[in-house]
C-alpha cells in the first residue's frame, strides 16, 4: 500500500474513532454534538469532583490545540482564491491543501491523546462500564 492510500486510510479510521470525544468550539456554538455525547457517555459514570476537574482541564487543553475559526476560514478563502484566480496555479494550491492535511491530522491526533487521557483519568469499574 503507498504511502497516500496509507494517510487516507488513517484519516478515516480517525475520523471514525474520534469525533464523538471532542468538544469545543468547532461545529456549534454551544460545544457541538460532540460535546453533548462526551457529557451523556460520562454521565453515567459517577465521576468524583478530582475526575470532572481533571477531565474538564484535558478538554480545555485539547481545545486550545485545535485550529481556530479563523484559521479554518483563511485556509478555506486561499483555497477560493486559487479557484477565482485566472491561471490556476497547482504548486500553490497542493501546498495549501497539504498545510490543511498535516492540521487535520495533527487535530486528529489530538482529539485521539484526548481519549487516552480521559480513559486514563476513569477507574477500571469506569472503564468497563464506558
Amino acid at each position: 500500500m503507498n504511502a497516500k492510500k496509507l494517510t487516507a486510510l488513517m484519516f478515516g479510521l480517525l475520523l471514525v474513532t474520534s469525533a464523538p470525544l471532542l468538544a469545543g468550539e468547532h461545529g456549534h456554538k454551544d460545544g457541538g454534538p460532540d460535546a453533548a455525547f462526551l457529557q451523556k457517555a460520562l454521565k453515567g459514570l459517577d465521576l468524583t469532583e478530582a475526575q470532572k476537574t481533571q477531565i474538564k482541564a484535558l478538554r480545555e487543553a485539547a481545545r486550545s490545540q485545535l485550529p481556530s475559526r479563523d484559521d479554518m476560514a483563511s485556509q478555506h478563502e486561499a483555497l477560493a482564491a486559487l479557484v477565482k484566480a485566472p491561471q490556476f496555479d497547482a504548486v500553490a494550491a497542493r501546498q495549501l491543501l497539504e498545510a490543511k492535511q498535516d492540521k487535520q491530522l495533527e487535530a486528529q491526533l489530538t482529539r485521539l491523546k484526548l481519549q487516552h487521557d480521559i480513559r486514563a483519568v476513569l477507574t477500571d469499574e469506569q472503564k468497563a462500564k464506558l
